[in-house]
């Protein structure tokens, strides 16, 4: 196999931390540089690598202004007929948001690979240094072509849509429930469960900033002002984090229809690791109420991003055809 050539953009988060004067780890205080210094890739991998550091932070202080800026960067270098793969180190808390906007926003057609880690380099039994060589061998694999952005962690591959953090501190910090790992890496071997399955073009038009999109979860007796605050407080649209099958409490429907007749589109997911929603039941605040309310109910894909996915969408498409657009991209 020829050399490749990988782009690794890094961002900060607990696998670019080193420890604070308290003892604490002090998330993203390494640059790129100073991480990279300290990985050995497995023999036989031959790349060569050039480093980025885009940003220095914990990610749960990462921004809709940040995912544009990664979005720009990463669009540069893939673009690049020198570059072979694309390799992204981030902050676990906002990770799968991140994978899933740049699955949506960048070009598929070479491996985007997005990694972070539970411990801190410094840390006894780190992750670090381990993620970051799968997610360069995954980089350098063309068969993670037209993937989109995929999630290495733990010597598993996830498809970001169904990526989701799933343990607070354990090395096995992500999963994709319900779908399951793409594959895994094994020091210089990548192995696809599936066969690979192309992903929706990328967005291509988008206006920045992005509208703002409000997450709302439904819960036991939660009240509907809550609604109304989203929107008198600046939000466009609103996704719901629905109860199981996707319902929300009764005394949310009038404010609901309020919302959807002044033209404020609202999205409803179910809050489970697993599952649809569906119309199944017939009662105040289920789905098939929602649905005849005009809301819009989405499949297979969590309210965190949901909420990205139709930011995109309100800043690239007719209010008529959302959706549309909407269903496209969970296709």
């Amino acid at each position: 196999m020829s050399q490749k050539h990988i782009v690794v953009l890094t961002t900060g988060g607990t696998i670019a931390s080193k420890p604070s004067d308290s003892g604490r780890s002090q998330s993203g205080a390494l640059s790129g540089e100073q991480l990279l210094d300290r990985v050995a890739l497995p023999q036989g991998v031959d790349v060569t690598l050039e480093v980025m550091s885009i940003l220095q932070k914990p990610s749960n202080a990462v921004s809709l202004a940040d995912l544009a800026e990664l979005h720009r960067q990463g669009r540069i270098a893939l673009a690049r007929a020198d570059v072979d793969g694309l390799v992204i180190t981030h902050g676990t808390d906002t990770l799968e948001e991140t994978a899933y906007f740049l699955s949506l926003t960048l070009p598929a057609d070479k491996p985007c690979v997005i990694t972070g880690s539970q411990r801190a380099p410094h840390q006894l039994g780190t992750d670090a240094f381990k993620n970051i060589c799968d997610a360069i061998v995954a980089a350098a694999s063309p068969q993670l072509n037209q993937l989109g952005c995929v999630v290495a962690f733990n010597e598993s591959l996830f498809v970001a849509r169904y990526a989701r953090k799933v343990n607070s501190f354990q090395l096995n910090g992500f999963d994709a429930p319900g779908a399951g790992a793409l594959g895994y890496i094994d020091g210089q071997r990548i192995k696809l469960y599936h066969p690979a399955i192309a992903i929706e073009p990328p967005v291509e038009e988008w206006d920045f900033p992005l509208p703002r999109v409000d997450l709302l979860p439904a819960y036991l007796d939660a009240s509907p002002a809550l609604l109304r605050a989203c929107v008198e407080s600046g939000a466009k649209a609103v996704v719901i984090d629905g109860l199981g099958r996707g319902h929300v409490p009764p005394s949310w429907m009038n404010e609901i229809r309020e919302l959807v007749g002044a033209g404020v589109p609202v999205v409803v997911v179910s809050s489970c690791a697993q599952g649809p929603v569906n119309t199944s039941y017939e009662f105040s605040g289920s789905l098939a109420d929602l649905v005849s309310a005009g809301v819009i109910a989405l499949n297979d894909i969590s309210a965190r991003k949901a909420r990205l996915a139709l930011a995109l969408v309100l800043s690239s498409t007719p209010r008529n055809a959302l959706g549309q657009a909407m269903e496209r991209l969970m296709a």
